[in-house]
């Protein structure tokens, strides 16, 4: 950790942000839990191959939910947004109160959605992995029952508390980080509206979506590997041109001025 760097540490009299208490609300509901358990299993399948010293994991989701259990990583600390939760650190996810190039592994759980700031987001995220290290972004795919669902508040979009991004939208912001996307995934496949009786109706879309990996999942999943170019200087294949043709002589004394030539001249 960054000792000179503030832990931009929450007031314990402040209360639950907006956007947090919307986003657990909706994955206390029946279509948010059967969500939720898909989350979790695609995330243990991306960290299965990922290794390192220092895993984080931050956003709405951070102290009521750990993403990390399966990680191979040891060391492993969590960023809440809540004071008084399960946590190692409290704080937010535009400023991250770690060193730079520190971390092998970042999860962040709807880290955007419940932010104005999501670009800031992405470039602390970019700051604190190490080369090669890795980033699992958690939010709300706009294509989907979800995202439906927030086409009521259209006029209000503005004042919402989560702001929905698609996955091809974070994705350029990623490219642009210098990151490359190594996969996306959507999950959670069934309605959220209707009550427990058209949640078990739907359960089919549930296993049709993960059959044919549809992209209307109502939460995506992007895992990126940040890359870092490494600039080898080639030698030049262009040779320089010869000055002197192959075959002439060359007259050591030309140019030079004889001391009678010196005497004359004066």
């Amino acid at each position: 950790m960054d000792k000179e760097k503030p832990l931009n540490v929450i007031s314990k009299k402040s209360s639950m942000p907006s956007g947090v208490s919307a986003c657990r609300q909706w994955y206390a509901t029946l279509s948010g839990q059967a969500t939720l358990a898909g989350v979790q299993k695609k995330i243990a399948a991306m960290t299965a191959d990922v290794f390192g010293y220092y895993a984080l994991e931050t956003g709405v989701l951070t102290g009521t939910r750990s993403f990390l259990q399966e990680s191979r990583i040891a060391s492993r600390f969590s960023l809440g947004m809540v004071q008084g939760e399960q946590s190692s650190i409290t704080g937010s996810p535009v400023h991250l109160p770690f060193a730079f190039n520190n971390l092998d592994l970042v999860i962040a759980s709807h880290a955007l959605d419940c932010t104005q700031e999501p670009h800031q987001v992405l470039r602390e995220i970019e700051r604190v992995l190490v080369a090669e290290g890795h980033c699992i972004l958690i939010g709300f795919n706009p294509f989907s029952f979800k995202g439906l669902g927030n086409l009521r508040h259209f006029h209000q979009r503005k004042e919402l508390p989560c702001h929905l991004y698609s996955a091809f939208r974070v994705r350029e912001w990623l490219s642009v980080l210098g990151f490359d996307v190594l996969e996306t995934v959507t999950t959670g496949f069934s309605p959220a509206l209707g009550g427990e009786r058209t949640f078990h109706r739907t359960r089919w879309m549930e296993k049709l979506g993960e059959r044919f990996h549809l992209a209307t999942g109502n939460v995506y999943i992007i895992h990126a590997q940040k890359k870092v170019s490494n600039m080898t200087l080639l030698p030049s294949l262009r040779k320089p041109a010869s000055v002197l043709r192959p075959g002439i002589m060359v007259n050591p004394g030309a140019g030079r001025i004889s001391p009678q030539e010196r005497h004359d001249g004066k």
